[in-house]
C-alpha cells in the first residue's frame, strides 16, 4: 500500500471526507487528492500536518515504501533500533537523524564510485 493509500486510509478511519482535511490543513481538497492518488507528494512541513491531524505515526505511512532493508538484517534488532529512537528526545532524534544522513551520503558516494 502506497503512503497516499495510507493517507487515504486514515482519513476515512478518522470519518474525514477530503474538503474536511482540506479545511483542517488550510489546503485544496485537490491537494489531498493528488497526494492520496500519488500524483504529488506532501512537502515536509505538510507531511507532518497530515500526521498531526490523522493522528498517525510517519512510520505508518511509509511503512510499504521503505525499501533496500536487508533480509540479513534480523527483524529484532531494527524493532530494538526503532524502539530506543522513539524514546528519544527532539535533540535526540535531530542527532540520529544527522548523523544518520551523513553517513547515507557517504555510503552513497562511495557505491557511485564503485560502480563508476
Amino acid at each position: 500500500m502506497s503512503m497516499g493509500s495510507r493517507i487515504k486510509q486514515a482519513r476515512l478511519l478518522k470519518g474525514l471526507s477530503r474538503t474536511e482535511l482540506a479545511g483542517l490543513l488550510e489546503i485544496t481538497p485537490s491537494a489531498i487528492s493528488n497526494y492520496e492518488n500519488g500524483i504529488s507528494s506532501p512537502r515536509p512541513d505538510r507531511l507532518m500536518a497530515i500526521i498531526k491531524e490523522l493522528g498517525v505515526d510517519a512510520n505508518y505511512l511509509y511503512q510499504d515504501e521503505v525499501s533496500g532493508i536487508s533480509s540479513e538484517e534480523p527483524m529484532p534488532a531494527i524493532s530494538d533500533y526503532l524502539k530506543k529512537y522513539r524514546a528519544l528526545d527532539e535533540r535526540g532524534r535531530e542527532t540520529v537523524d544527522g548523523v544518520l544522513d551523513i553517513e547515507y551520503s557517504r555510503a552513497v558516494d562511495a557505491a557511485k564510485k564503485g560502480s563508476t
